[in-house]
C-alpha cells in the first residue's frame, strides 16, 4: 500500500450498483464518520482500514436541545427589561427547570459510564 502523497492522483476506479436506499445507508455511515468524503470512506472499507466514527447520545442531543429552549426563554424574560413580580416567577421557574435538566442528564452519565475493566 502507498501513503498519501501529495502529488498523486488516483487513476483506477470501480463501479458498484446500489439502490437508492443502499446509497443513502452509505451516505449516512459516512456523515458519521471522520471521512471526508464517499469514496474515502468506501476505500477504507475496502482496504480493511479502521475506520473512525461518531457516536450521538440521543438523550445527551434531547437534553440539548431542552436546555436550548430554557436558556432562550430565561433570555428573552430577561431581555424585557424591569422586572414585574410575574416575571421575576418565570424566571425562577426555568431556574428550577434548568436544574432538573442538568440533574437528569448527571443521572444518565453516571448510570451509563462504563466502569474501568468492564468492557
Amino acid at each position: 500500500m502507498h501513503s498519501r502523497e501529495p502529488n498523486r492522483r488516483r487513476d483506477c476506479s470501480i463501479n458498484v450498483a446500489l439502490y437508492k436506499e443502499e446509497l443513502e445507508h452509505l451516505r449516512q455511515a459516512t456523515s458519521n464518520s471522520t471521512c471526508r468524503s464517499l469514496s474515502e470512506y468506501c476505500r477504507k472499507l475496502l482496504l480493511g482500514k479502521p475506520v473512525r466514527t461518531f457516536y450521538r447520545d440521543q438523550s445527551f442531543d434531547a437534553f440539548i436541545d431542552e436546555a436550548i429552549a430554557l436558556r432562550n426563554e430565561m433570555q428573552a424574560e430577561w431581555d424585557k427589561g424591569p422586572f414585574t413580580p410575574e416575571g421575576e416567577r418565570r424566571l425562577i421557574t426555568l431556574q428550577e427547570e434548568i436544574k432538573k435538566c442538568i440533574n437528569k442528564i448527571f443521572d444518565h452519565v453516571t448510570q451509563n459510564r462504563k466502569e474501568p475493566g468492564n468492557d
